[in-house]
């Protein structure tokens, strides 16, 4: 029997790691999804199979696995076998409104593409819940797609545990919706993490993004690039919240944290908070935090060469969001992210 709704499961301002976006608020105006089952569609590529399994309790908990668990009575499980490789990714779409979740493991030495697409076309509220389990020399690339409608509440939340010798390629392009958070929580139990985590939000009208990360090293030598980079204008708000959490075990790590943002409009609103915890003596650590407008002698040069206003500034927009990407590996879905992102500008 599915329990009932509970609106003390929904965090306010007051939570911390919530000040800047208030779910439960949001969810005033919702009329489907808060307390249903989401069934994602999957396209698998050959040699993997989806499995339904009772929901799983995650070690390491956030509201989005709460939700689901209490909510959604089961999981999709996708076991990747040892040393798997397939050239064609593995696809989730998130299309429909209530909760999911979702299970992969990767084996020793599989590589997954994973590309998730998170759009809705209904006033609704969407929690998933990805739980990736990714055992030695694993390798994971994922890409996320997120464009609601902007009466869309949305929670994408990934729970990745990393062991040794692993690496974690993910690129994400937001587009915002009445209020969406996209979450990733990174637990590196093994040495030799390398991980780059990239993303980029556009935002117009009154859309909200909020991109948040926190990755936790617990053992030595493991590397992290982060890149975030943000464009809001009109009355939309962005967010940027990450944190690298460094233990004491967690020695030479090498770890860079940007988030980077311009507004277009005095009535955009843009919130970052960039963390650094550190307990480990041996480390080399950064942040940088920078929020601006266009270059306005770039824009007068641009249109002393006949390039109309409008013109010019989705030139410099599109300049400044794409370098995010340049991790990206498969040219076609790096042309369909920049195709997106004129589309929008």
């Amino acid at each position: 029997m599915m329990p009932t709704h509970n609106i003390n499961l929904f965090p306010t301002r007051r939570d911390e790691n919530w000040k800047y976006s208030d779910l439960r608020s949001s969810l005033n105006q919702i009329s489907k999804g808060i307390e249903s089952i989401n069934e994602p569609f999957f396209t698998l590529p050959d040699g993997l199979t989806t499995e339904e399994v009772g929901c799983e309790c995650a070690s390491l908990k956030n509201i989005s696995s709460v939700l689901a668990e209490n909510y959604c009575h089961k999981a999709w499980k996708i076991d990747v076998p040892e040393s798997f490789e397939s050239d064609q990714p593995l696809v989730i779409s998130n299309l429909n409104c209530g909760h999911s979740q979702i299970i992969i493991n990767i084996n020793k030495g599989g590589r997954l593409s994973l590309v998730e697409y998170h759009e809705s076309q209904s006033n609704s509220f969407i929690n998933t819940n990805i739980i990736i389990n990714i055992m030695d020399k694993g390798e994971l690339d994922r890409i996320i797609f997120h464009d609601d409608t902007h009466e869309t509440v949305r929670i994408s939340s990934a729970i990745i545990n990393s062991e040794s010798d692993t690496r974690i390629t993910q690129n994400a392009i937001s587009f915002g919706g009445a209020l969406s958070r996209i979450e990733t929580i990174i637990t590196a139990n093994g040495e030799n993490l390398n991980a780059t985590i990239n993303g980029a939000y556009l935002l117009s009208e009154s859309r909200h993004c909020d991109m948040t990360s926190n990755i936790d090293l617990l053992k030595p030598n493991c590397y992290i690039r982060q890149l975030v980079k943000g464009v809001v204008k009109d009355k939309s708000n962005g967010v940027f919240q990450g944190k690298f959490h460094v233990h004491r075990p967690a020695q030479f790590t090498d770890a860079e944290m940007r988030h980077d943002a311009l507004m277009l409009s005095d009535t955009s609103k843009i919130r970052s908070k960039p963390e650094l915890e550190i307990y480990a003596d041996d480390v080399a650590c950064a942040h940088g935090n920078t929020i601006g407008q266009l270059d306005e002698d770039v824009l007068f040069y641009l249109r002393q060469r006949s390039i109309p206003l409008s013109e010019a500034e989705a030139m410099l927009t599109e300049a400044f969001v794409s370098d995010v990407f340049y991790s990206l590996k498969d040219n076609h879905l790096k042309e369909n992210i920049l195709t997106k992102i004129r589309g929008r500008l």
